[in-house]
């Protein structure tokens, strides 16, 4: 017995469209890149498109720079320079992630965000509480 039967249905699906099958799409550099050798069939090198010319690297000089340390931050929390991570808060203002908290409570405001409170940072809830009391804590 073969393995092989010809007039099942699955062979019939699996080979029987063979000359309705498109040719395989090509990207667009693979065209171009086929072009430039069509046009030359002696097979002298000649400069390839632009789209496909490699990336020239500049040189690299011997002279090194200095490198530029990077600016110092201050906390504006508890006054002390910040050596790595610095929070953000507005431009020129930074605080250490740990100093990152509200005025009243405590809470960090990493992933919960802050208010202004006149020039404090407050959580939620106590932005709320201030607007509504109009007290500067509670």
């Amino acid at each position: 017995m073969s393995w092989l039967q010809e007039d099942s249905e699955v062979y019939k699906m699996l080979h029987g469209n063979q000359e309705n099958r498109s040719s395989p799409r090509q990207s667009s550099s693979f065209k171009l890149l086929q072009e430039a050798l069509e046009n030359n069939p002696d097979g002298v090198s000649t400069a390839l498109p632009s789209r496909l010319s490699p990336n020239v690297q500049k040189p690299v000089s011997s002279i090194q720079k200095p490198t530029v340390p990077s600016p110092q931050r201050v906390c504006e929390k508890c006054n002390t320079s910040i050596h790595d991570i610095a929070v953000r808060i507005s431009e020129g203002r930074h605080r250490h992630p740990a100093c990152y908290v509200c005025a009243d409570c405590g809470l960090n405001l990493r992933m919960r965000g802050h208010f202004w409170a006149g020039d404090e940072l407050v959580c939620e809830k106590h932005a709320r509480a201030r607007h509504h009391t109009g007290s500067p804590r509670t």
